[in-house]
């Protein structure tokens, strides 16, 4: 029954449509991931100085964190766009991705810790922002 509905593709924009859905939740919900991180880690390693020895410091998480974003969001806006043609949702997605770059790859220690978080929550709420009109615009052309 659900199977029957989860696979069928009535149109060659219905292919893009699945991929683009499960990419803008997951994308959202790593941008959420970084904005408690940013939040929290300062109280973290404030009162626990042992978790910034745990976790290899916030650098490493950041890093990390660019190699799952990156590729998620890629494919999500990439695939988004393809139904609904709206570029400038892409194009706000890199911005705030080149941010998050920007902070992770030169930030940390060459900037002060508060412009540093300030950069990466900001562009972390810009980019669920623009995934999530990704998610909508998909949604608004392609409804079932």
């Amino acid at each position: 029954m659900l199977a029957g509905r989860r696979f069928k593709l009535d149109t060659p924009l219905d292919a893009p449509m699945l991929l683009s859905k499960y990419f803008d939740r997951v994308a959202i919900a790593l941008s959420t991931i970084c904005i408690v991180h940013c939040l929290a880690m300062p109280f973290v390693i404030a009162l626990v100085p042992v978790a910034a020895f745990a976790f290899g410091g916030d650098g490493h998480f950041h890093s990390l964190m660019l190699w799952f974003v990156v590729p998620t969001s890629v494919l999500g806006f990439g695939l988004g766009v393809r139904v609904h043609r709206h570029v400038e949702i892409a194009v706000w997605g890199a911005l705030a991705i080149a941010a998050l770059a920007a902070a992770a790859l030169w930030g940390h220690g060459a900037w002060d810790p508060s412009a540093e978080v300030l950069v990466n929550v900001v562009a972390s709420v810009a980019l669920a922002g623009a995934h999530w009109r990704n998610f909508r615009e998909v949604r608004r052309v392609h409804h079932h």
